[in-house]
């Protein structure tokens, strides 16, 4: 049977869960039974809202930009308990998340990042308040005091930079208030979480308006560690946010935000999903004593681990927006810093097992470690100068700067495979853009936008093994123009077409891992390079009740960098690395819908239909125990098979979403409000190599919550459970084959997502 939460909590989770079920099933199909008319303050708005998005930077409403954009407003936040970032996966339906240990990646339309480096860029930018954030890992943290989030699909390098060349996920917190607000919020679940969310906001003179939000977060992990009785992959977090908004004269604002948080993550730590008999690490160490107590599978939430580790985050940002608008402009500057401090200790041999005793034949004992501390900081700044209003001819143009540094250190212990370095990885950029649109008729508008960027890394490298420090160092220099053309069309009133080309550029890097050397400085990681095209549409409906919008897209990749096979030129030996494997391609359909039949009843669904495969990579590393029967060939020293035709890793081939949420009256100005909610995903595979033995099924999810609110009187109570139906899952699977030299060993990681708990949240508004 699964564990679907710890054993203490077994007792109260059962009769939650099944009073949850009852109550959020029953509230999203009642009618109007209760036959009464909610209160004017709890009544919800008629018609569908109109949503305005910064995917232009200007503010728009949504169905008018060319873009494949969807929104998350705070409202559905809170509905939907979307808590943490990886919970946008269940509202973006071309997001997935690459959730390994100690590296967290994001992907949107099949397209991420398949290599771990810190002088290799991400594909998806994630902007935070204007402030970009530099490693992804960054955003892997609470969704607090929220406004919206927008995520951007497809190449958006023009207005957005180089490395957004699979998209951009742009959050938005609340600004300040006109008039003195505040909330507090505390939250408790069945696994052991507890949270309390606070803030204040008003203004502070007739020009000056601020806002403070505090949270912290508790909660025990899923992962039973039976070595030390302790749970792990649980979190403690707490954040701080301060904002100063303010209005001067002749039309001078801006607004100034200082942002810090802090993550510890107990581990994470992946479990044992398949074991064959005899299984031995690094055929010296036997793995059967390690698994008193553990039932690998699908379902094991049980490890022994003698050291587990960390993943520490502590993240500082500032950002400052100055805006002076004029009768026919608007200059606009925005300046950021952030300091992200991330170190972490990793169990290498994933168990309590004796491997250095075994190694050193007794010499030394204990389990081997790696992990090491990471430190980026970065300082951009941005001028904009855009057309006021909305005339015949809008155009916006812009410089930009940012310089950033990115240092990391890494021990593994002596005893297997060695490595111990020191290295830095830096990034100065300059960059020019403009997008205009202009009105070629009142219903047909042309959109075009350019960008030129430049940019120059280093890299500066010391190797600590063997005694004698070797040290490597070296620049890189190059540039590239970017570019965008949309046509809309005006068809009927509230409905629009578009078509668009857009060209996408991902930066050179360093790949800076262990076994960096004088080749990897000589032959960096050249850039990444796209061709986006997309048509679209975006309509509405029966007097603004429904809404349809639809997108479909296709996307060529050159040059995909990825971790592979590489032989140096100069020594000929073969080493595993990141390098630019060929060419990728996706293609498919993007679908989402929101309907209000009744003021009282919201219904949302999306589709995305995504075919995501490698068209070229002709020398990629064999899985695992392939064969050449399985196409695996010898080339020189490698292994190697063409992986042409080949899906991506962790890119499911259809992603439904589906979610309903109710309002409906009680009494004494009470309102309940429900939702009810359903993710499906179809099967995918986490390796890239395409290792049949790491193949998850599709499986879909459900999610609800119930709430009582007093909107007159501030208090809102909220049940939620989330997967309702305990449907398991794990978000990566990795084959342990060579440590085990020669045994699929399986290991998975399971995220909490992937069991049910029960949660009450209790709020007070005023």
């Amino acid at each position: 049977m699964k564990s679907a939460a710890h054993p203490a909590a077994l007792p109260l989770l059962k009769p939650m869960a099944r009073a949850a079920a009852m109550a959020v099933v029953g509230a999203c199909w009642a009618q109007h039974a209760l036959g009464q008319t909610p209160p004017p303050q709890a009544a919800p708005e008629a018609g569908l809202q109109s949503v305005v998005v910064t995917a232009q930077k200007r503010p728009q409403s949504m169905q008018d930009v060319p873009v494949a954009v969807n929104t998350v407003d705070a409202r559905a936040i809170e509905n939907q308990q979307l808590v943490d970032f990886s919970d946008l996966t269940r509202v973006a339906p071309s997001m997935t998340l690459n959730q390994n240990p100690n590296n967290s990646t994001i992907a949107l339309r099949g397209i991420g990042t398949f290599a771990y480096s810190i002088g290799i860029e991400s594909a998806v930018s994630v902007i935070v308040d204007d402030v970009p954030v530099i490693q992804q890992a960054q955003a892997f943290s609470n969704l607090s005091d929220i406004e919206r989030i927008e995520v951007l699909r497809g190449p958006q390098g023009t207005l957005f930079g180089k490395n957004s060349s699979a998209g951009v996920i742009n959050v938005v917190t609340k600004p300040s208030a006109e008039i003195l607000e505040g909330h507090g919020q505390i939250a408790v679940t069945s696994d052991h979480e507890r949270r309390l969310d606070a803030g204040i906001s008003g203004p502070l003179g007739e020009r000056l308006g601020f806002r403070v939000n505090a949270y912290t977060a508790r909660r025990d992990g899923e992962i039973h560690n039976l070595t030390h009785g302790t749970d792990l992959n649980g979190d403690r977090a707490k954040g701080l946010r301060a904002r100063l908004d303010f209005k001067g004269a002749d039309g001078l604002q801006g607004k100034l935000i200082a942002d810090y948080n802090t993550r510890l993550v107990e581990g994470p730590v992946t479990t044992l999903r398949a074991v064959p008999p005899g299984a031995s690490q690094q055929n010296v160490a036997p793995l059967a004593p390690a698994l008193s107590g553990v039932t690998p599978g699908p379902e094991n939430r049980d490890v022994r681990m003698d050291d587990p580790g960390y993943a520490d985050n502590r993240n500082a940002s500032v950002s400052g927006t100055l805006s002076w608008k004029r009768d026919l402009h608007t200059l606009t500057s925005v300046t950021t810093w952030q300091d992200w401090k991330y170190d972490f200790l990793a169990d290498y041999d994933g168990s309590e097992t004796d491997l250095v005793g075994a190694l050193t034949r007794g010499a030394s004992h204990g389990g081997v470690t790696q992990g090491g501390p990471y430190r980026s900081k970065m300082l951009t700044q941005e001028l904009r100068l855009a057309s006021n209003g909305d005339g015949r001819f809008n155009y916006l143009g812009g410089l930009y700067f940012s310089d950033s540094d990115n240092d990391r250190s890494f021990n593994r212990a002596p005893t297997l495979s060695p490595a111990r370095w020191e290295a830095s990885a830096g990034n100065r950029t300059l960059a020019a853009f403009t997008q205009a649109d202009y009105k070629v008729t009142p219903s047909t508008r042309l959109n075009a936008g350019l960008r030129y960027n430049r940019e120059t890394i280093d890299v500066d490298f010391t190797n600590r093994i063997p005694a004698t420090p070797t040290r490597f160092s070296g620049k890189n220099t190059d540039s590239v123009v970017t570019g965008k053309l949309a046509l809309q069309q005006d068809v009927a009133k509230n409905v629009m077409v578009y078509g668009s080309y857009a060209t996408g550029y991902k930066g050179a890097g360093y790949d800076i891992s262990t076994g960096f050397d004088q080749s990897r400085v000589r032959l960096p990681v050249a850039p990444e390079t796209s061709k986006a095209y997309e048509i679209g549409l975006k309509s509405r409906f029966l007097q603004n009740r429904l809404q349809v919008n639809a997108t479909a897209f296709h996307t060529d990749y050159d040059d995909f960098q990825a971790q592979s096979n590489r032989i140096d030129p100069v020594t000929n030996l073969t080493q595993n690395a990141v390098m630019n494997v060929g060419a990728l391609r996706t293609r498919g359909v993007e679908l989402e819908l929101a309907g209000k039949p009744i003021n009282t009843l919201l219904l949302e669904g999306s589709l995305a239909w995504v075919d995501a495969i490698v068209k070229e990579f002709p020398l990629a590393n064999c899985y695992p125990g392939q064969t050449l029967a399985d196409g695996c060939r010898q080339v020189g020293n490698a292994s190697v098979q063409d992986l042409a035709g080949k899906r991506l890793a962790n890119a499911p081939k259809l992603k439904i979403g589906l979610g309903a949420t109710y309002n409906f009256p009680l009494f004494d100005g009470y309102n309940g409000i429900a939702n009810l909610n359903y993710q499906h995903q179809s099967a995918v595979n986490f390796d890239l190599g395409n290792n049949p033995l790491t193949v998850q099924k599709g499986y879909g999810v459900f999610n609800g919550s119930i709430a009582l609110n007093d909107a007159a009187r501030g208090f809102k109570v909220t049940l939620y459970v989330n997967n309702l139906f305990d449907k398991g899952y794990t978000t990566f699977i990795g084959d342990n084959f060579n440590f085990y030299r020669g045994a699929h060993v399986m290991t998975q990681t399971l995220p909490r997502n992937s069991q049910r708990y029960v949660g009450l949240r209790v709020k007070y508004e005023f």
